[in-house]
C-alpha cells in the first residue's frame, strides 16, 4: 500500500502502531500528505461542538428544568397529607369490615330447594332459546 493512501487511517487513529511509526516519518518528508492531513484534521475540529461555558450551561439548565412546583400552596399542606391518608384508609377498612359482617347469608337447604324449583323451567327457556336459534340457522 502506497504511504501516501494511509493518511485517513492516520488521521482517525486506525492505523497500528509500527505503521504509525512509519508514517510519521513519511509525513516528514511528504507535503501532500501534511497538508492532506490538516485538512482533515481541521474538518473533525469543525465538526466537534464547541463546549458552552459551564456558567452558561447551569443558567439555562435552572431556567428548563429546575422550575417551581405550579402548586406551591400543597407544600404547606404535607405535614397534613399523612393524617389524612391515614384518616381514609381507617375509615375504608372499617366500611368493609363492617359491610362484610352484614353481608346476606345464604342458607344452603334454601340454595337447593330454589334450584329444584326452578331447574326445571330454567332449563326449558333454555331448551327453547337453542331450538329457537337452531330454527334460524
Amino acid at each position: 500500500m502506497n504511504p501516501c493512501d494511509k493518511v485517513m487511517l492516520y488521521a482517525y487513529g486506525e492505523l497500528p502502531e509500527q505503521e504509525r511509526n512509519s508514517f510519521r516519518q513519511h509525513l516528514e518528508q511528504c507535503a501532500q500528505c501534511r497538508a492532506e492531513l490538516k485538512f482533515m484534521q481541521a474538518q473533525q475540529a469543525a465538526l466537534l461542538a464547541p463546549a458552552a461555558p459551564a456558567k452558561l450551561v447551569d443558567a439555562v439548565f435552572a431556567q428548563t428544568t429546575r422550575r417551581a412546583p405550579a402548586y406551591k400552596w400543597l407544600g404547606a399542606f404535607k405535614p397534613l397529607w399523612g393524617g389524612v391518608l391515614t384518616a381514609v384508609l381507617a375509615v375504608g377498612l372499617f366500611t368493609g369490615g363492617w359491610m362484610l359482617e352484614h353481608r346476606p347469608g345464604y342458607d344452603s337447604q334454601e340454595v337447593i330447594a330454589y334450584m329444584a324449583a326452578n331447574l326445571d323451567e330454567e332449563y326449558q327457556t333454555f331448551a327453547s332459546d337453542l331450538a329457537q336459534l337452531e330454527a334460524e340457522f
